[in-house]
């Protein structure tokens, strides 16, 4: 089965929601970031606690999607990528998995350098898994 895992910042969530959906209708799995209600990252959520526990949680999931997807797709648009793009992309790496992107800058050259191939729609990425 096709099956990719999409990162990027959810100041993007609109797009990366689209872009996920278009991919889901042309047959590909998606693991889609937990985005579309943005937490921010100086929320505290009753206690510093269960603050954590969410947030690394969110993180350990979209770990388990990167292991569970054959290609890691970041959604750098605007040549954007945030912090947690980085740890995603770095886990991808040490997995071996292909790393594909909207655009071949991040914000940050090192990060760039992980980029395996530039792919701007759903349908040349679908085509290519």
């Amino acid at each position: 089965m096709k099956s990719v895992v999409v990162c990027g910042s959810k100041r993007y969530r609109k797009e990366i929601a689209a872009f996920c959906k278009e991919l889901e209708t042309l047959g590909v799995l998606v693991f889609e970031p937990s985005i579309q209600q943005p937490i921010p990252e100086d929320a505290f959520i009753h206690d510093a606690y269960v603050t954590e526990k969410l947030f690394k949680g969110l993180t350990l999931e979209h770990f388990d999607w990167i292991r569970k997807s054959e290609v890691c797709y970041i959604y750098n648009k605007d040549d954007y990528a945030g912090v947690s793009v980085t740890m995603e992309m770095a886990y991808a790496v040490a997995l071996g998995k292909p790393i594909f992107a909207l655009t071949p800058k991040t914000g940050e050259p090192l990060r760039d350098t992980l980029i395996d191939k530039v792919i701007k729609t759903p349908k040349a990425l679908a085509a290519l898994l």
